[in-house]
């Protein structure tokens, strides 16, 4: 089943490079995949060095591409159009949304790989929240994702237990959820599973191993989480207004 990368690039130029090679060097074992790279309202030299490399003579399935407007799920939206307009609703592609320094290496991948054919074409999440999955951040950071947790539990019913975690996702069923997703920030990828669910599409949270940190994270869990409660109320009130009809 062929890959398609997205990785959004924000301020990213001391990452991006090293991430690259090691895309590389993984996904000569898909030799159908590409790597959209999605630069978005950086303020660092990350959009030159994003063309810089996907120009390279052997950057074969690589391609970048440049957006004003910060924020990560702007670049997820335009990764997924992307790959919907180069191969269309294909139930053989497979989009995989990740952040640009592959927090969980490859882990996320390795136990995916196994799920690629299932015919039901579920989404896989590489979860933080699985139970055999390796997990090391501050005791701050790791209250306040349990406190998230319970509250998208307790307000919209969600069943999934990190929605924050890399996305693998066929493109016939991201075909379905992309024109429902209105949040272009950190809170895209948990609306896109919220979506998910209210449509039963299937879903796997997956084992990972979360990499060392090779850059400081810019989350910030108070001022993130709230925008992230408003986000999720204001999603939950929505649908119940308009269901599943694309907004």
């Amino acid at each position: 089943m062929p890959l398609i990368y997205i990785l959004p690039v924000h301020n990213e130029e001391a990452v991006l490079g090293h991430s690259v090679a090691r895309l590389r060097s993984t996904l000569q074992r898909h030799p159908q995949a590409e790597v959209l790279l999605v630069e978005n309202g950086s303020r660092d030299g990350s959009a030159a060095l994003a063309r810089r490399l996907a120009e390279e003579p052997h950057a074969v399935g690589m391609q970048a591409f440049s957006l004003p407007e910060a924020g990560i799920g702007y670049a997820y939206d335009r990764g997924l159009r992307e790959a919907l307009s180069m191969v269309g609703a294909s139930a053989s592609h497979w989009a995989v949304l990740t952040a640009a320094d592959l927090p969980f290496d490859f882990t996320d991948l390795e136990q995916a790989l196994p799920h690629l054919d299932d015919p039901a074409g579920p989404i896989l999440i590489g979860s933080k929240a699985h139970p055999r999955s390796v997990v090391n951040v501050s005791l701050q950071r790791a209250l306040a994702t349990l406190a998230y947790r319970r509250v998208r539990r307790v307000l919209a019913g969600m069943r999934t237990g990190d929605s924050q975690g890399s996305v693998l996702l066929r493109l016939d069923v991201a075909a379905k959820l992309v024109d429902l997703v209105v949040a272009r920030d950190f809170f895209y990828s948990t609306e896109l599973i919220f979506h998910a669910e209210r449509l039963h599409h299937p879903i796997i949270e997956l084992s990972v191993v979360v990499a060392p940190e090779s850059r400081a994270s810019t989350v910030r869990p108070l001022r993130h989480g709230s925008a992230m409660l408003v986000a999720l109320a204001r999603t939950v009130l929505a649908w119940g207004r308009i269901g599943a009809r694309p907004r």
